[in-house]
């Protein structure tokens, strides 16, 4: 008698997964650790490039693994890639492309090159513990046989989601940067929700498209694609990079083949490359039209472009961009390590936030419906400022810098495990009640936000907030009846 096993429920995201692997459970973890206790004591700035580079590579690893060889998906995984390819990369670049004139980066920098390395010593013991326990206790997100249905009912809802967004953009709802036009104002329910959904719809529409056979379907979803890849030109740069990356994922859960298919991987690695190539030329165009003639940063999008299409008829489009990602590149904006370090070695002599940073950072992910009062000028920079005696206006905050803010070494480790966990609370248990592809949507605006090294606990807060909110709409339109048109 097997009326027991038949009647269990089957989890909507898979439930044939792949067992741990010794490389993730011992070896990656191992590397990161024997590095970042050898940084630590060692403390110099050679110390601090072998890490950061140590760190590059393994995150690149990690990288062509989960995409390329159909890696298990798992949020500790992710955020440990993220975190080491943001930090570990971003001082390799700053290292090799910022003129120091033979000076050590430390002094260029203004810092003391044992507090950066004990930083970045920090990032790769952070990474080697949530690779870890994540094999060990986190379970694959998805079941190798899961699949997006490739059916009216999905392709209806990127239909309707790409509508959504074209609304939000001529109702000023989204617009550079995917915000209003007003610097500063709060954006409304509608506006926060759309910018939340835009980049992983894009994804899923995108994959659907590759996946779908020749029709009117493929057409209609190839304009879908279209418009969405080019209003996400107007988002930002990282927005573009992290939604080529999932639309690469995305293929996975739609069931294309790209594992031993050499041509193909290189033809799909060549138009992700040229789309992001594309879409950050686009963005750096509109981002200097800023600061061109007397607009400011409420120059609309619609005045953004015209600027941008004056340059492209007079031929120098291309050059401004070049240049502009050049020095975007160049210098001391991807060194993101120096505010976590100096994060890390105030809560070593001074007393830490010890919560005040998450509290502060959770009440803003609140809505004002239900905290009217909340405090929208609470930043973590000036509380790092009040607590260590820091200068910082504006910094680059990470889940790190949270955890360092509140606990010193110990916030740093526990803070991104705990985050893991509550994420993926969320998401078994909104599995619960969602099909398929809401929950596909969600997960990859999970790990849209996961994949981005600089988020602080507000952006995770707000994700969660919004896959409920989302959660709600689409188990209303999966529950509507299907409308099916026959003839007599």
């Amino acid at each position: 008698m097997q009326f027991g096993a038949a009647m269990l429920p089957t989890r909507v995201l898979g439930e044939d997964f792949a067992p741990p692997r010794a490389l993730y459970l011992t070896h990656i973890p191992a590397i990161l650790m024997l590095t970042g206790l050898v940084t630590w004591i060692v403390s110099n700035e050679l110390s601090m490039v072998v890490s950061a580079a140590v760190a590059s590579l393994i995150a690149c690893y990690l990288l062509w693994e989960w995409l390329f060889r159909e890696a298990p998906t798992r949020f500790s995984t992710i955020l440990a890639m993220a975190l080491l390819l943001g930090y570990g990369l971003g001082a390799v670049t700053t290292w090799l492309t910022l003129p120091r004139g033979g000076l050590p980066l430390a002094a260029v920098l203004g810092a003391d090159e044992g507090v950066l390395a004990r930083g970045m010593a920090a990032v790769l013991i952070s990474g080697a513990l949530l690779c870890f326990f994540g094999e060990l206790y986190e379970r694959p997100l998805f079941g190798r046989e899961f699949r997006i249905p490739l059916d009216s009912r999905t392709n209806a809802l990127i239909y309707l989601g790409t509508i959504a967004i074209v609304i939000g953009y001529f109702t000023y709802s989204l617009g550079y940067r995917g915000q209003t036009n007003v610097f500063g104002e709060q954006q409304s329910a509608f506006s926060a929700l759309l910018a939340w959904l835009f980049p992983p719809l894009t994804a899923l529409t995108a994959a659907v498209l590759l996946s779908t056979s020749k029709g009117l379907s493929k057409l209609l979803l190839g304009i879908c694609t279209l418009i969405l890849c080019t209003f996400l030109m107007t988002v930002g740069r990282r927005v573009i990079i992290y939604t080529a990356i999932e639309i690469l994922f995305a293929l996975r859960l739609t069931g294309y083949r790209l594992k031993g298919a050499f041509f193909r991987k290189a033809l799909l690695l060549a138009a992700t490359f040229f789309f992001m190539v594309l879409g950050v030329g686009v963005f750096s165009l509109l981002r200097l039209a800023t600061s061109t003639n007397h607009y400011d940063a409420n120059t609309s999008l619609v005045q953004r472009i015209q600027i941008a299409m004056t340059w492209v008829e007079d031929g120098t489009a291309l050059t401004r961009a070049i240049e502009a990602n050049e020095n975007n590149v160049q210098r001391k904006r991807t060194f993101v390590l120096g505010f976590f370090a100096d994060v890390l070695e105030g809560s070593s002599q001074k007393a830490p936030g010890l919560g005040r940073d998450f509290i502060g950072l959770a009440s803003l992910a609140v809505p004002r419906l239900f905290n009217p009062g909340k405090d929208l000028t609470f930043g973590e920079e000036g509380l790092d400022d009040e607590l260590f005696g820091l200068t910082y206006k504006d910094a680059a905050n990470s889940i790190l810098t949270n955890g360092a803010t509140d606990f010193g070494l110990l916030g740093a480790i526990v803070y991104p495990l705990l985050l893991v966990w509550l994420i993926r609370f969320s998401v078994e248990w909104l599995s619960r009640f969602l099909p398929a592809v809401p929950m596909a949507i969600i997960v990859l605006g999970t790990i849209f936000c996961l994949l981005q090294a600089e988020n602080s606990l507000t952006a995770y807060f707000v994700t969660i907030r919004n896959t409920i909110i989302f959660s709600v709409i689409l188990l209303i339109f999966f529950r509507l009846p299907r409308i099916r048109l026959r003839s007599q």
